[in-house]
């Protein structure tokens, strides 16, 4: 059987934000694993201390546990961890939704100079419908210095990305007030994969939880199926 790790975003809920993907790629004959990150799914202090490091550790024991073949799934801070796990382990796809190699926010590369300053951020809206976004489940606000954390990983990313051979899909939100257009592009460029698809949804940054999170989900499990059919159905 095919198996795919999906990583969820900063400040992400590890299982809420992901909405219909996981199980949609269950049905269609997937076995799928979704680890919470170190300091998500409980409060958002138990961010404070953690390193990009510890992120991208349990994301590597996650994927080693899966047997090949395997394919990554990455939502935001979660698809520059994932460009990194495809870059360096056996990989047979890559899907990132809105990868966070740079923000919105014109202060955000500011934020090493002004964590001691400013000790947390604000979470940002990332959800266009009003009724979906009252049901938010990420967290309302976060410590800057693990922040400061994922624009470390962000810087180091571009590194990775021409390394990554595996066919690829980046997804792009067209009104994100989070990740920047031009950073989204620009890992979609940087890609080393020969096989690669761009495709952009009308919806904030958390596409698994708008209004075109069903849409976003079937796309992602329908490319997969093309990518790497689960074997029991090959």
């Amino acid at each position: 059987m095919s198996n795919v790790l999906v990583l969820h975003g900063f400040t992400s809920h590890p299982v809420l934000t992901l909405g219909p993907l996981p199980e949609a790629l269950r049905q269609a004959g997937y076995t799928v694993l979704q680890p919470a990150l170190p300091g998500h799914g409980t409060r958002p202090e138990d961010l404070a201390g953690v390193r990009w490091e510890d992120w991208y550790r349990v994301a590597l024991e996650a994927y080693r546990s899966l047997p090949q073949p395997r394919a990554v799934v990455g939502l935001s801070m979660g698809g520059l961890l994932a460009a990194k796990l495809a870059a360096e382990e056996p990989t047979e796809a890559l899907v990132a939704l809105v990868p966070a190699l740079g923000f919105v926010d014109r202060l955000a590369p500011f934020a090493p100079y002004l964590s001691w300053l400013i000790r947390r951020g604000k979470g940002t809206n990332s959800v266009l419908d009003p009724e979906r976004r009252r049901n938010n489940p990420n967290y309302p606000y976060f410590p800057t210095k693990a922040f400061v954390e994922v624009l470390e990983l962000a810087r180091l990313v571009p590194g990775y990305l021409p390394r990554v051979k595996a066919p690829a899909l980046v997804l792009q939100a067209r009104h994100d007030s989070t990740v920047a257009e031009a950073a989204v592009r620009r890992y979609y460029e940087l890609l080393g994969s020969a096989s690669k698809e761009h495709k952009v949804y009308d919806s904030e940054h958390d596409l698994l939880l708008d209004s075109k999170a069903a849409e976003v989900a079937a796309d992602v499990t329908a490319w997969l199926l093309r990518v790497l059919p689960p074997q029991n159905r090959a």
